[in-house]
């Protein structure tokens, strides 16, 4: 077997694997399975008799970040900046492990309100504010007041998550009843979609183009992201640009990312998301609100490690002169 770099292989008792450099005498492979930065070195041609091309591909190894060579060990190892899949799994259940014995519907103590369940107090808010076709009655009726109103108390559960500089953006954005009006129309139709279509996804971000200017154009997406991923999170995703983009760096996600939004970048955070909950999914992830708590996870800095005391020091008693 002609061994490339990139090309998947499954090792007969390490799994699948992605071959990240193949040397004279050695070939050197990450394995899904691994628990490390340093790719696993296998002498050539010993190890040929236990590879084999892989059968079919795999999304995290699909996803997997950059390596480089360390001169004084020899091995590869994931370049600075970026994080292996077990490490991102870790952070994930680090930050999840505090809700995952709430019960469903009880407001769990406060140090287990994160992220997710903040995310799903909003869907809640959402369902009793304009769920059920209420929203489509108030907009029908022309009170788009109402309509504003009700969103911005929904959106009002889950602004503490959002980067403080783009809190103000969303209730901004809705001062203008006209221009609200038409997002709304907009919004309710591409709920109404079983899944995202891009005739409805371009009519709703022609609407969020229409609105108020934001401080930022960056903040159009959030503006366009977060009422459909409140409403539904089995489908849609929210798209905060600083931590989705940081996000996809650290974990080898290619977005397509423009400022301006586009259906191009949103269809490609969809595909990355459906992707990363098939694989959340054993961990007791159910929709893509346990993907934003993902990817917030592996964005924000670990937490430090305590520092060992330091040993008390002796105060030094003065020389006695004779």
């Amino acid at each position: 077997m002609d061994l490339e770099k990139g090309m998947l292989v499954q090792h007969a008792s390490l799994g699948i694997g992605k071959v990240v450099a193949v040397e004279r005498d050695a070939v050197h492979v990450y394995f899904a399975g691994g628990d490390g930065r340093v790719a696993a070195k296998l002498k050539l041609p010993t190890a040929l008799p236990f590879l084999s091309p892989a059968a079919g591909a795999n999304a995290w190894l699909a996803a997997l970040p950059a390596f480089r060579l360390d001169p004084d060990t020899g091995r590869y190892e994931v370049a600075d900046g970026r994080i292996t899949h077990a490490e991102a799994l870790e952070r994930y259940r680090a930050a999840s492990s505090d809700a995952t014995d709430a019960e469903a519907g009880a407001e769990p103590a406060k140090v287990k309100r994160d992220r997710a369940w903040k995310w799903r107090r909003a869907h809640e808010a959402w369902e009793q504010e304009l769920g059920g076709g209420e929203g489509e009655r108030l907009l029908a009726a022309g009170d788009v007041g109402a309509l504003v109103a009700r969103a911005v108390k929904v959106e009002h559960h889950v602004r503490p998550l959002l980067p403080a500089a783009e809190r103000p953006a969303f209730a901004a954005a809705l001062s203008d009843p006209a221009s609200a009006g038409e997002l709304f129309a907009a919004l309710f139709a591409l709920l109404a979609a079983p899944k995202p279509e891009q005739a409805a996804f371009e009519r709703l971000a022609a609407a969020v183009g229409a609105l108020p200017a934001p401080a930022t154009l960056e903040s159009r997406w959030q503006v366009l992201t977060l009422l459909p991923f409140v409403a539904r999170p089995d489908v849609h995703m929210l798209l905060e640009p600083r931590t989705t983009c940081a996000a996809a760096l650290r974990l080898g996600i290619e977005l397509a990312y423009t400022p301006e939004p586009s259906w191009a970048t949103y269809a490609a955070l969809l595909g990355a998301s459906g992707r990363l909950l098939a694989q959340l999914a054993p961990l007791g992830a159910r929709d893509h609100v346990d993907v934003e708590t993902f990817f917030h996870a592996n964005v924000k800095a670990p937490p430090r490690a305590p520092r060992a005391p330091q040993p008390r020091r002796t105060p030094r008693l003065p020389t006695a002169v004779a």
